[in-house]
C-alpha cells in the first residue's frame, strides 16, 4: 500500500531507529487491532564505527551523513503519518567522544532525540522482541546479537533474564584482517571470554535454544533460504554455518555481491559474523541457531507501547 494512502486514511504509526555501528535501521509501524503491523523497513549504510574504532570520534563526512539520513527519515515519517518516533545508538555513540555533539545536531535539525545505551540495555530490548517470536518457557536459552561494534549475551531461563553482558567485538571492529587465520585467532580470543561467562551462568548444560539476532545473522537465514534452498530463513544448522564460512571466504568481495545479492557493505562484515557463529556453536557442541525476523529496532517499538501487542506483523 503506497505510504500516502495510510495518510489519507489517518492510520497513526509509529517509528523506531536503531543508530548501530554499522548502519541506521528504522521500521513504521501502523496500530492495527490488538497490535502493530510492520509496513515500512529502512536502511542506511552509514558504518559510522568504521570511524570510531579508528580514531575514537565521528568524522565530520559521517556526522554530515548522519544528519541528512535523519532529515530523509522525518520526509517518510510524515508521509506515513509517524505520530511518535524513538532512536537508540549502540556501541560506535557509546565509544565515540563527540556522541553527543551529533545527538545534539540531529535533535535541532529533526526534533528526534537520540538516546545512547549502554550494551545491557540494548541485550534487554532485544530479548523483549524475540520472547515474542520464540516460546520460552521451562527451556535455558542462549540469546547472541552480533552487531558492528558490540555482541551481546543474554542468558534466559524459563522466560527470565538471569545474566547479560556486552563484549566489544563486532562485525567493523573486526575487518582488520590480513587472513582468515589472523580472523579467526582474534575471534577464538574473544570466545574464550563469551564461554566464561556462558558456563558461569549455564555450567557444562547446552541451553535448549540458541538464538541470533543482528543484521548479518538475518542475512545468513536468507542465504540460506535463497541459496541453499531450503525451506525457511529462520534457523540455519552448524553443517549449514560450516559450509557458508567457507564459501564465502573463497569468493571476492564482488562474488559475495553478485552470488550472494549481498549490499556493498554487507559483503565484507558478513564473513566475521559468520565465523563468530561458527565458533560459539563449535565450542558449545550445537546443531542448529534460531534466526528471529526481530532485533534492536523491534524492541524499541515495543518499549514504546503501554502494554504488549497480541499480535506483531513484521514485514521481511
Amino acid at each position: 500500500m503506497p505510504s500516502f494512502i495510510y495518510r489519507a486514511q489517518n492510520r497513526e504509526s509509529i517509528a523506531s531507529i536503531d543508530l548501530g555501528s554499522n548502519a541506521l535501521r528504522a521500521s513504521i509501524a501502523i496500530k492495527i487491532p490488538d497490535g502493530l503491523q510492520v509496513v515500512r523497513n529502512l536502511r542506511v549504510p552509514l558504518r559510522l564505527g568504521e570511524d570510531v574504532f579508528a580514531s575514537g570520534k565521528i568524522s565530520e563526512e559521517k556526522m554530515t551523513l548522519t544528519e541528512e539520513a535523519f532529515i530523509s527519515l522525518l520526509h517518510i515519517f510524515t508521509e506515513y503519518n509517524v505520530t511518535d518516533a524513538r532512536a537508540m545508538a549502540t556501541s560506535a555513540m557509546r565509544d565515540s567522544s563527540n556522541g553527543a555533539e551529533l545527538s545534539e545536531r540531529i535533535l535541532h535539525s529533526t526534533g528526534i532525540h537520540i538516546e545512547t545505551i549502554s550494551g545491557t540495555e540494548e541485550a534487554k530490548m532485544i530479548f523483549s522482541a524475540v520472547r515474542g517470536q520464540l516460546p520460552m518457557k521451562n527451556k535455558r536459552a542462549l540469546l547472541m546479537d552480533i552487531g558492528g561494534g558490540s555482541t551481546e549475551l543474554i542468558i534466559v531461563k524459563d522466560e527470565k533474564i538471569v545474566a547479560v553482558r556486552s563484549f566489544k567485538v563486532g562485525t567493523v571492529r573486526l575487518l582488520r584482517y590480513k587472513n582468515q587465520e589472523e580472523l579467526e585467532l582474534k575471534i577464538r580470543l574473544q570466545v574464550q571470554k563469551m564461554m566464561m561467562f556462558i558456563q558461569k551462568h549455564m555450567g557444562k548444560k547446552k541451553p535448549d535454544l540458541f538464538i541470533g539476532t543482528g543484521g548479518n545473522l538475518r542475512r545468513i537465514g536468507k542465504i540460506r533460504k535463497k541459496t541453499l534452498g531450503q525451506p525457511t530463513s529462520l534457523m540455519a544448522s552448524y553443517k549449514e554455518i560450516f559450509h557458508m564460512e567457507q564459501s564465502i571466504f573463497s569468493m571476492s568481495y564482488v562474488d559475495r555481491i553478485r552470488r550472494l545479492e549481498l549490499d556493498q557493505n554487507r559483503a565484507d562484515v558478513i564473513l566475521p559474523a559468520i565465523m563468530l557463529t561458527k565458533i560459539i556453536m563449535q565450542q558449545l557442541k550445537l546443531e542448529k541457531i534460531h534466526l528471529p525476523k526481530v532485533g534492536l529496532k523491534e524492541g524499541i517499538m515495543l518499549s514504546m507501547l503501554k502494554t504488549p501487542p497480541k499480535k506483531f506483523l513484521l514485514k521481511d
